[in-house]
């Protein structure tokens, strides 16, 4: 339970509440919010809830100071935890808005022996943006009286064809026409979540384009790669940290558009500006899914025909690791992929079963360990498709996600109902993606290497649009926008 600050001086008033009007002094309510020290202030506002401390910077300087300093936002975030943080994806655009579901008491998540007779469990759910994507073009239709463009359509592109030679040279054949859907410039995809950071790539081509931290409203543009991305094809992504250099790196994995492609690994260290190839990636022809990091390693999960695998590359040596086959069976299941406490996870879900498996890496060599067997049965109240693991709790309960269905999952053994199936009322009505999220008051200026990065404080002063473009001798922060208010919501327990 939090202490209540404001306890000593409110019952001192009400002692003082006779028929007269007797005034009272300031040394009779007893001390004020001010006289606090420091470091019990700290420390009960740690406690507070995501959304609460972003509302305690508006109380009064002092609270402002105290939670705009790094040392606090280094102090929350060793001892912040994973949370749900979902975005709706229904309708005909992707919407900007994120939503973090925190608890909204000291129980949190865990759900055990909860009564889920369709009863409501309440959550405290925050609203955060992402980018824009372009604002400089949003900018000239809002100046020349147009309406953006709020869903895909499609248009002809007058393009000029280049190819490239095997000097790696770009070669003009001429202009043509091209038919081309003209996306939502609101936009970006979400790659993952690393450390309180988003990666975001392109709707488009989906090449890694930003990395923003929601919580604090920044976000930096990634640089163009070399000329031979044009020839190429991503087939995997994700944002990742490396514990020994103490830096953020994003890695990208290509394929030659040929008949025996070649795989090339490129990695981008936050606040340089540019791409370096680290390689080949030693692994056939197949689309990455699910990016998570996990102790300096990156990790993708491989579905191919051939058979399924995870790749690992270590951000340290920023080479490429091998990881112990799947301790099952890859035909006929579905298989979600996260991180569980800090160890990588997947959820094998067959006919009658969900399979929750961790990784094991504290030994001379990586092993899978099953942490959970969830008998399914023959009840329609577990739908098929993938779980993605969310939150274990240290009585065996789970957390998971389902965008199949557009809901969360509760598992624990020792429940009267062994699960309890969780809706988002206020965007249930869209469908929606999930990922777990450490959120971070950490800014982006104190974590990047670069020095040709602008602060937040010097893109206001300079009235200046956020960039369009990647340009990578021009990086700087940008708000996403302030935060929406944020808004106690809940669960509906089915």
């Amino acid at each position: 339970m939090i202490p209540r600050l404001e306890n000593s001086w409110c019952e001192a008033i009400a002692s003082k509440s006779t028929a007269s009007a007797t005034p009272i002094r300031n040394t009779e309510m007893g001390p004020f919010i001010t006289d606090v020290p420091k470091s019990v202030l700290q420390d009960v506002i740690l406690k507070l809830p995501t959304r609460s401390i972003i509302m305690c910077k508006s109380v009064c300087k002092t609270w402002y100071s105290l939670i705009s300093d790094p040392a606090f936002a280094r102090l929350h975030f060793a001892q912040a935890e994973a949370y749900p943080m979902v975005r709706p994806v229904g309708g005909r655009s992707v919407s900007r808005n994120l939503f973090l579901v925190e608890p909204e008491d000291s129980f949190g998540f865990d759900l055990k022996d909860h009564d889920c007779n369709r009863s409501r469990v309440h959550m405290n759910l925050s609203k955060y943006k992402f980018p824009l994507c372009d604002a400089e073009e949003l900018l000239n239709y809002h100046r020349n009286g147009d309406v953006m463009p709020s869903h895909e359509t499609e248009r002809e592109v007058p393009m000029k064809i280049t190819n490239i030679d095997d000097n790696n040279n770009e070669v003009d054949w001429g202009e043509g026409i091209a038919f081309m859907m003209q996306y939502d410039h609101n936009n970006y995809n979400l790659v993952n979540s690393c450390n309180g950071l988003l990666c975001l790539s392109d709707v488009f081509v989906n090449y890694p384009a930003a990395v923003c931290n929601p919580i604090t409203g920044e976000f930096i543009n990634l640089p163009y790669g070399p000329k031979h991305e044009k020839a190429m094809t991503l087939i995997g992504s994700g944002l990742g940290f490396s514990p020994r250099t103490n830096e953020y790196k994003v890695v990208r994995i290509l394929k030659e558009r040929t008949p025996d492609p070649n795989k090339i690994a490129e990695i981008h260290t936050l606040g340089t500006g540019s791409w370096k190839s680290v390689g080949t990636a030693p692994f056939s022809d197949a689309e990455l899914s699910f990016p998570t990091c996990v102790k300096g390693m990156l990790y993708w999960f491989c579905d191919r025909w051939t058979g399924c695998s995870v790749i690992s590359f270590d951000l340290d040596t920023e080479e490429f690791q091998s990881v112990p086959s799947l301790p099952f069976l890859e035909d006929d299941c579905d298989v979600g992929m996260g991180d569980l406490e800090g160890s990588l996870c997947l959820c094998e879900t067959e006919s009658f079963e969900i399979n929750v498996w961790v990784m094991n890496d504290s030994g001379p060599q990586k092993l899978w360990m099953k942490k959970l067997s969830i008998r399914t049965g023959f009840s329609g109240r577990w739908p098929d498709g993938v779980y993605i693991p969310m939150k274990y709790f240290e009585n065996d309960g789970l957390l998971m996600f389902n965008s199949s269905v557009n809901a969360f999952f509760y598992y624990h053994p020792g429940n009267h109902s062994p699960f309890i199936y969780l809706k988002l009322r206020e965007i249930n009505k869209f469908s929606s993606e999930a990922i777990s999220h450490v959120p971070s008051f950490i800014s982006l200026k104190d974590i990047l290497v670069g020095k040709d990065v602008c602060s937040v404080e010097a893109a206001r002063r300079d009235r200046s649009p956020i960039s369009g473009g990647r340009n990578a001798s021009s990086m700087r922060f940008s708000q996403l926008g302030r935060m929406k208010q944020a808004h106690s919501g809940g669960w509906d327990a089915v």
